[in-house]
């Protein structure tokens, strides 16, 4: 039987996958393969995005657990993207993905399989998630009175498929290779695409080569 903190990497290691998908939906719905007038794909888009940033912040909660009253604190019970950032923020300076670079270890090494070279500066900021998140907002509600009698109506407006490519391909940036640390030893690093194509989850000791 998988024991705890197993159980929570393999949840991480679901999110991650989760996380995978959508963005692979995103990439088919804007190369029109959906059969959705472009408006609708618009707004699928940017519920996917918001969803991203939701599981972003779901991934972290998850992989940090451990953490004394984190379960009884606000941030498990909370349920946005913002909400869960910055509350973790507050309970840890460094509970954030890094990407980060994967080169195999020279052979004389014993023990230590490869190095982790950390990426700066991230491709998606924790701010970068917040003003996302904050961003799809309008693009998810019909809105009120005023918004009804402007120019455009949502089935009028356009894909902004430029904006929404940035976007994905700063997730895809950020988490093809990362890491979050769990104390001042152990890191959680993931790979989103193994041998297989599958996410690949695994827990080892801080081993960073300077960028």
């Amino acid at each position: 039987m998988a024991t705890g903190i197993t159980k929570r990497f393999e949840l991480y290691a679901a999110l991650m996958e989760e996380l995978k998908v959508r963005i692979e939906c995103i990439e088919q719905a804007l190369a029109g393969r959906t059969g959705f007038p472009p408006p609708i794909v618009r707004e699928f888009c940017y519920l996917q995005l918001r969803l991203l940033s939701e599981l972003i912040a779901l991934s972290c909660l998850v992989a940090h657990g451990d953490i004394a009253g984190l379960q009884s604190h606000k941030s498990g019970r909370a349920w946005s993207a913002d909400e869960i950032l910055k509350r973790l923020t507050e309970l840890r300076p460094h509970f954030y993905p890094i990407t980060v670079k994967q080169t195999k270890a020279e052979k004389e090494e014993k023990g230590v399989n490869y190095h982790l070279t950390p990426v700066e500066p991230s491709p998606l900021p924790k701010d970068e998630v917040l003003k996302l998140y904050a961003k799809t907002h309008p693009h998810l509600h019909r809105g009120n009175l005023r918004k009804l009698l402007s120019a455009k109506t949502p089935l009028e407006m356009e894909i902004n498929a430029p904006e929404i490519r940035q976007w994905v391909g700063k997730f895809r940036l950020l988490l093809g290779t990362h890491m979050i640390a769990l104390n001042e030893e152990n890191v959680i690093v993931c790979s989103m695409k193994d041998e297989k194509g599958n996410v690949q989850v695994a827990v080892t000791r801080k081993k960073l080569a300077k960028g």
